[in-house]
């Protein structure tokens, strides 16, 4: 299985879009102007989650695994990321995750089709803890409006950071997002740990998460 790529137009190493034979591909639209057809991107009509900031797939490729009744895109700005969510995903014979290299808002508002997501997973984003970098975080103002677009109604956005100040942030922008209400987060998804996660338990950081679900 390879998993399917889109880099930045400038990026001159794309992943091998060629599968060696017997193995199956499943290709992303190949212009960022162009909205995502789930079925072609997957092959079948499941259930679409997506995780902002993969990472090198430590969330996402446990979670896939656990549950292969859903499909899982993945975007992360970084290739090598990538790459190590590709070989993971291989390895394991995954082919219900794909990967994105893209920035996060722009594939929101214009890549994900409206109402079309059952989650969206948001973990340990950068906080960027300067006051004057603030206006870069992910999660800001507008981020329930971008979810809100891609969600079906009922769908779920799932948050977590070791940042106190900006955990505050993301409650604060969520309860003024009228449509989102606070919801609990089921155990199971709990217990699939990333490994920023795992290596703030090492050094005693605390979690905080939290989970918004879109009215419907």
């Amino acid at each position: 299985m390879v998993l399917p790529f889109v880099p930045f137009p400038e990026d001159p190493s794309p992943l091998p879009s060629n599968p060696p034979v017997g193995e199956v591909s499943w290709t992303l639209p190949p212009t960022i102007l162009t909205r995502f057809h789930w079925l072609t991107v997957f092959g079948n009509a499941h259930p679409v989650e997506l995780e902002i900031g993969a990472g090198d797939g430590s969330f996402l490729i446990q979670y896939a695994a656990r549950h292969p009744e859903r499909n899982f895109l993945g975007i992360e700005r970084l290739l090598g990321r990538l790459r190590k969510i590709d070989r993971k995903a291989r390895r394991q014979g995954l082919s219900n995750v794909r990967g994105l290299r893209l920035e996060a808002s722009y594939v929101l508002r214009w890549m994900i089709p409206p109402g079309s997501l059952t989650a969206v997973h948001v973990y340990f984003p950068d906080p960027w803890p300067k006051r004057r970098h603030w206006k870069r975080r992910l999660v800001n103002a507008e981020f329930p409006q971008l979810a809100a677009l891609s969600l079906l109604p009922g769908g779920v956005v799932y948050l977590r950071t070791d940042h106190v100040e900006y955990a505050a942030q993301m409650v604060e922008v969520f309860e003024a997002a009228q449509q989102f209400t606070r919801c609990e987060a089921p155990a199971e998804l709990l217990d699939v740990v990333t490994d920023f996660e795992a290596d703030f338990r090492r050094q005693g950081i605390q979690t905080i998460q939290s989970a918004w679900r879109l009215a419907g």
